[in-house]
């Protein structure tokens, strides 16, 4: 994160990078800086923040926003309007209800099955 903010402090831009093995929807938006891996689905509607990893076979259904330095880790499954603030982490396998909200930095632990807005990390 402080890596990205000094290189976009110095005018520097990083590219979005899609695995052409990945499908992301033509209404998405993936902002600057994000990684969308093999596999992986950001379908239509969704918003996609700064310097974000959507990794292999993560899925980002409709609608969901996603803030920036987020992480959503492999096999995870976001439902429709998910949103999940800054710098949060979704772990490999964790499946998030629709429409609800995971906080900025909440960690959610693999295998998890998130059913309702979430704004602390059950581990801290």
């Amino acid at each position: 994160m402080a890596l990205f903010r000094k290189l976009e402090g110095l005018g520097a831009r990083l590219p979005c990078i899609i695995s052409p093995f990945a499908y992301v929807s033509r209404t998405a938006v993936l902002e600057d800086g994000t990684i969308a891996m093999h596999q992986s689905l950001v379908n239509a509607g969704a918003a996609v923040g700064r310097n974000t990893i959507i990794n292999t076979k993560a899925v980002v259904e409709h609608d969901c926003v996603i803030g920036s330095f987020v992480h959503v880790a492999v096999g995870a499954i976001l439902c429709g309007g998910v949103r999940v603030g800054d710098g949060a982490f979704i772990g490999a396998g964790a499946v998030c209800r629709e429409g609800i909200t995971i906080g900025p930095g909440v960690v959610i632990g693999c295998g998890t099955t998130v059913l309702r807005d979430t704004f602390e990390s059950p581990y801290s």
